[in-house]
């Protein structure tokens, strides 16, 4: 089944109660068509990415959302758990986030390759606990994983921040659509 059913197709009326009534077709089956379904929904993209065993590891997450607490300051990701590299950046002792900018735009396929080495021409400095961060982004969080849950194909992981910067003047870049904007 695809997703094909866009909002404005819907069709309201009135209850005998006088409140707007419809129905919603039903979720797709299909993972692919979820995920177009989705990504109606725009999101930042954020790259995490740490210094393990070495070596730096980073990839890239539209499943990123700050504020899910002020006290203490929590952020959340979902990694697919069919992910390589969420399980080794899990290991570290600190990981940066990256909020990207507009002027990241090309570091997001290069930290999304899955043969290429990602941090091939992107400018990153780490910090001495390990945390590794993508020059020019509009927010840089330094955390440390505060917790890991299981749901459904995804692991859902609860970032504790430490420290935290952010360029303002930076033009967000967004996830809209399947496409980087």
């Amino acid at each position: 089944m695809s997703w094909d059913h866009p909002f404005a197709d819907l069709e309201f009326s009135r209850s005998d109660e006088g409140s707007p009534r419809t129905s919603v077709p039903h979720v797709p089956d299909d993972p692919a068509a979820l995920r177009r379904m989705f990504s109606q929904y725009p999101t930042g993209v954020a790259a995490i990415c740490a210094h393990v065993d070495g070596e730096a590891h980073g990839m890239v997450v539209t499943s990123f959302t700050v504020g899910a607490s002020f006290d203490p300051p929590l952020v959340l990701l979902a990694a697919q758990r069919s992910s390589r590299t969420w399980p080794l950046l899990a290991r570290a002792e600190r990981l940066g986030i990256s909020v990207l900018a507009e002027a990241n735009r090309e570091v997001v396929s290069r930290l999304a390759s899955r043969t290429a080495d990602r941090f091939a021409g992107v400018a990153v400095a780490r910090s001495a606990e390990g945390a590794v961060f993508v020059q020019n982004a509009r927010l840089w969080l330094d955390c440390v994983l505060r917790d890991q849950l299981e749901l459904g194909d995804h692991e859902l992981a609860v970032l504790e921040v430490r420290g935290a910067s952010s360029l303002a003047t930076a033009e967000p870049l967004v996830y809209h659509d399947g496409r980087v904007r």
